[in-house]
């Protein structure tokens, strides 16, 4: 995570200069004062926004994951999908994409999960997800105290203790 905003600082910067020295900028990708203006504007932009993400993450006095006897409470990203009943949660898979490993957490009512989001950023990204991956929760590791194995493994183990016990 602080790598992730010491790059997305590095990249606000280098979205400044563009902009400053914009006119001044002669580069094989962006010849035109314009393209390099737009550029450093956009970065600006989206880093600058990462940023304030990755900071409201690190300053939070909350758990990026809970798993209790009644589900988990996925606070571990922008898209974090709150609480999750064990009831909903048919498998936990795994995933990789672009180098970045995942845990799928599939839901019986996909498409319920996602609507009773509040956010419409939350319930595209997760609508992406479902698409793509078979599940519309994707938790990484990166934000947690954890290994990706590991986050997976006690996912696992806690989901089909639950199912054990629950099964009549």
């Amino acid at each position: 995570m602080i790598l992730a905003l010491l790059g997305s600082f590095l990249f606000v910067i280098l979205g400044i200069w563009m902009v400053i020295d914009h006119k001044e900028i002669n580069s094989i990708f962006l010849k035109f004062p314009l393209a390099v203006l737009i550029a450093g504007i956009l970065s600006i932009l989206f880093f600058g926004f990462l940023a304030i993400l990755i900071i409201k993450k690190l300053s939070s006095q909350t758990d990026g994951l809970i798993i209790s006897s009644e589900g988990i409470t996925d606070n571990s990203s922008a898209i974090s999908a709150g609480f999750i009943p064990w009831t909903e949660i048919t498998a936990i898979t795994e995933t990789s994409y672009a180098g970045q490993a995942s845990v799928i957490i599939v839901i019986k009512n996909p498409e319920e999960f996602i609507a009773a989001q509040k956010s419409s950023f939350k319930r595209k990204a997760m609508t992406a997800n479902h698409k793509s991956f078979g599940g519309a929760v994707s938790i990484s590791a990166n934000s947690l105290q954890t290994t990706h194995k590991n986050l997976k493994k006690i996912l696992v183990e806690k989901l089909t203790e639950y199912n054990r016990m629950n099964t009549i």
